[in-house]
């Protein structure tokens, strides 16, 4: 049902004991002037020969499922047929076609209300992430900057997309432990790219990995930290500064346009905030995402004393 190859665009081979193998492909883009992101984001288990994800789209402060302009996020949709993701159909909607490996894509996912349409168009090469961190989560994983054009209709309005931003894919068991807690910032433009892993913390946050892009020249983060701020308990502020193996610096700070929660596996809960970076090549758009185990969570809120 599965067709497995060598490349980034392919399934991959999985040992047939590991329920847990998870392969998943992401589109994440946005429309600043509308506060406007939309997702396509859809993981498969084929040793389980089953599939979940579908296009959430958010607006602003509408921070919860039910409250957002799109929500059709499926789990556990048996695989039916044939699945190649270099041609890719699912029967929630959604269909991607890669027309140049590694580089180009072109995706839509429709239902009654909405149609989403774009194209993906790679600015760096596609080299793999290191594991370093995230072991749990994935054995292979893809950044990928890049620009996208098109477009998000939802119930006749539509919002034209042309932007800068980012797509991954991952493969690997995937174990959602008890004790996730991650922070996962980026920001892309024509001449600069960056995405940064970091350890949350009270004070300043570890950056251990990530890269940095400039002008299309890709390297690795060696080292790095963060400044989160929050007001009362809502995400104000992040300054950030980091360091590649090439010695190249980049520093900035950003603000939120708008926010979302939701749980893409039942035990992670994952915060979603598109940012305004302020960087000294001027303003660049991009993500934060806060994630967390959902007991790490409760404990956090014991902790403040919201919940009991």
């Amino acid at each position: 049902m599965f067709v497995t190859g060598d490349s980034i665009d392919s399934f991959h081979l999985w040992p047939a004991e590991t329920l847990n193998w998870t392969e998943a492909v992401w589109f994440g883009a946005w429309a600043p002037e509308h506060a406007l992101t939309v997702y396509l984001y859809h993981w498969f288990r084929p040793a389980m020969g089953i599939y979940g994800g579908g296009c959430i789209v958010w607006i602003g402060d509408t921070a919860v499922p039910w409250e957002a302009p799109l929500f059709q996020y499926d789990v556990n949709r048996p695989v039916l047929g044939r699945l190649d993701l270099r041609d890719l159909t699912l029967d929630n909607g959604f269909r991607l076609y890669v027309l140049r490996p590694g580089y180009d894509y072109e995706m839509e996912f429709r239902n009654p209300r909405a149609t989403v349409a774009l194209r993906f168009t790679a600015t760096t090469a596609p080299d793999l992430t290191d594991r370093r961190g995230t072991s749990d989560l994935f054995e292979g994983h893809v950044d990928q900057p890049g620009c996208y054009s098109g477009y998000v209709e939802i119930d006749g309005h539509r919002y034209p997309i042309d932007c800068f931003g980012i797509r991954d894919r991952s493969w690997g068991p995937r174990e959602i432990g008890d004790d996730v807690r991650m922070g996962y910032c980026h920001g892309e433009s024509e001449q600069v790219a960056f995405l940064a892993f970091s350890r949350p913390a009270d004070t300043d946050e570890e950056i251990y990995k990530g890269y940095l892009s400039i002008d299309g020249i890709r390297h690795d983060v060696v080292r790095g930290s963060r400044r989160v701020k929050h007001v009362a308990g809502r995400l104000s502020d992040i300054a950030f500064e980091l360091e590649d193996e090439a010695g190249r610096r980049l520093a900035g700070h950003g603000t939120p346009l708008n926010r979302f929660s939701y749980t893409p596996y039942p035990k992670l809960l994952s915060h979603h905030y598109l940012m305004r970076w302020e960087l000294p090549c001027g303003p660049v758009f991009g993500e934060e995402q806060d994630l967390w185990s959902v007991p790490l969570w409760r404990q956090s809120r014991i902790a403040a004393g919201v919940v009991r």
